[in-house]
């Protein structure tokens, strides 16, 4: 039985091809182009697919600085409909966090809830400006919070003033990271 490739594209403000794949280390994102679960990997390929089509994987793609605004604002829309699920916290307590964790937010829940530690992990971020009590415990329940870190990290790519390199379908186990 074949073993199933895992094919990825690479996105980085340098061109492993011409300047080798260790110098894009720090400034690249792995985009895997099927993922199996539909968890934040699976939101980010679905963003470049929505935008870069049936070209996504087939041809490379160069942007130019600050020309790529629109994948900014695909993620974002991503995050604010994820964040709809979530609990936000009011802005009379972004001063006080920790006593709106401990005291407000403990009393929504009964005690099985806690016992059960259904809300045990949960934990505050701060998203997009506002705060939010995300779930923490399971990686599933995670979603939001790990692509808000894939968010902020296209964000810096996008405000470093670095143009954006999209490569062709490449397969993981034949590049050497």
């Amino acid at each position: 039985m074949e073993e199933e490739k895992k094919n990825i594209i690479l996105v980085s403000t340098k061109n492993y091809k011409t300047e080798g794949i260790k110098c894009t280390e720090g400034n690249r994102k792995i985009i895997f182009l099927n993922p199996k679960l539909k968890d934040q990997v699976y939101l980010e390929t679905e963003i470049y697919k929505s935008i870069f089509g049936e070209d996504l994987g087939k041809k490379e793609f160069f942007l130019k600085a600050g020309s790529y605004g629109n994948i900014i604002e695909a993620y974002e829309n991503t995050l604010i409909t994820l964040l709809e699920k979530e609990h936000k916290v009011p802005e009379d307590y972004y001063d006080r966090l920790d006593e709106y964790r401990k005291v407000v937010y403990r009393n929504l829940f009964t005690l099985e809830d806690y016992v059960d530690n259904k809300h045990r992990f949960d934990e505050i971020h701060e998203i997009l400006g506002d705060y939010y009590v995300l779930k923490m415990k399971y990686p599933l329940e995670r979603i939001p919070y790990e692509f808000n870190l894939r968010y902020i990290r296209m964000k810096s790519l996008y405000d470093s003033g670095e143009q954006l390199y999209i490569s062709s379908l490449l397969n993981y186990e034949e590049l050497e990271f």
